[in-house]
């Protein structure tokens, strides 16, 4: 593994003090999708009320600040655009064509910076930064991804990426410095290998550990290789197995959803063929549980609040269909609270 060098970003203490001041929403956001066939984007509370019509448009995406939301959008040519608008209603703005795999997008925390994946149809994606502000996009590295996070302080970014194209994908998962708006870079941004393994996909940068998926027992099961969760420093070492899963024929397993500001509380995300359910993980012991229903028509969650108390998500499982309803969940388990109904694809800023 490479030595530990010095971020190469020159922050001035005032500078720094600038970036971390986050501003904060005065109610945290929810934005949901309703009509799978002409699929919309809808804002509310992170309650439910208040919902309002945004735009035609998918897979939104809620600004750590609450005050903006990103979503797809097809082109008049079927160009996958990013669009950007306020969470409180008004005129979106294109942010970028290209826009590939919209379920991977990431925020920094200080909501200044999206990374995505750009490219064409088939082949390289690119995964890229993008002031918001300004729409300036820089190049992070160019491959085949699967999964990206940024660091808590949000001035770094982990992700994993192959070279070819191929089921499971021989990827590893890699550490870099993001540029930051409107600093000054006296060096090109470094990068650091994490793993060498060719099985690590989908890393999640947690409050001290990142946790990633690594593809085992190839040469024993049929279909494929299962997932299992492990963890490893932000520095690349200490690399440990969390899980072990029973992961029938045909599915794969667990992949990692969100973590809990405090590091104490991890949600993952069950999958396979026809099958996508929540499961709750102790990041301590590996122990896991489904946070509600399983099976094909699972409980779908797709965040955790940063206190670790609520799963967002949505009933009847991933098929598209009006039987779906947004509701959170207690992560200790408890009874769903309804959230928006004939709603799916959640996501908010709690």
């Amino acid at each position: 593994m490479p030595t530990e060098k010095k971020l190469p970003l020159l922050l001035s203490a005032f500078v720094l003090a600038a970036l971390l001041a986050f501003p904060v929403a005065a109610e945290a956001t929810l934005a949901f999708v309703r009509n799978p066939l002409q699929p919309e984007v809808f804002i509310a509370n992170d309650d439910g009320s208040h919902g309002h019509y945004i735009a035609r448009g998918e897979a939104p995406h809620v600004s750590p600040d609450g005050n903006l939301v990103a979503y797809l959008r097809q082109g008049p040519k079927n160009e996958q655009e990013m669009i950007l608008a306020p969470a409180a209603g008004g005129v979106g703005r294109k942010l970028m064509v290209g826009w590939r795999e919209p379920f991977y997008l990431e925020w920094s925390p200080d909501s200044r910076t999206i990374v995505a994946l750009r490219g064409p149809e088939l082949g390289k994606r690119k995964l890229v930064a993008i002031d918001v502000a300004s729409g300036t996009q820089s190049v992070i590295a160019s491959g085949f991804f699967s999964g990206f996070s940024f660091s808590p302080a949000g001035f770094e970014l982990v992700y994993a990426k192959a070279g070819s194209e191929s089921f499971p994908p021989r990827s590893d998962v890699f550490r870099t410095e993001v540029p930051v708006p409107g600093v000054v870079h006296i060096q090109a941004p470094q990068t650091y290998r994490l793993t060498t393994d060719h099985r690590s996909s989908d890393p999640l940068w947690g409050p001290s550990k990142i946790v990633f998926v690594k593809t085992v027992d190839a040469k024993k099961r049929r279909y494929g290789p299962k997932n299992e969760l492990y963890l490893v420093g932000p520095r690349g070492k200490g690399v440990k197995r969390l899980t072990h899963t029973n992961v029938p024929l045909l599915l794969q397993g667990l992949v990692p959803t969100d973590w809990s500001a405090d590091g104490n509380r991890l949600l993952a995300e069950f999958e396979g063929q026809d099958t996508s359910y929540a499961v709750r993980v102790n990041p301590k012991t590996g122990a896991q549980k489904p946070v509600a229903e399983s099976g094909e028509q699972g409980f779908i969650g797709t965040a955790l609040s940063s206190d670790g108390e609520l799963v967002l998500g949505y009933t009847g499982g991933f098929e598209p269909g009006p039987n779906h309803d947004v509701v959170s969940i207690p992560y200790a388990g408890g009874r769903p609270k309804l959230l928006a109904k004939n709603g799916f694809e959640p996501d908010w800023s709690r």
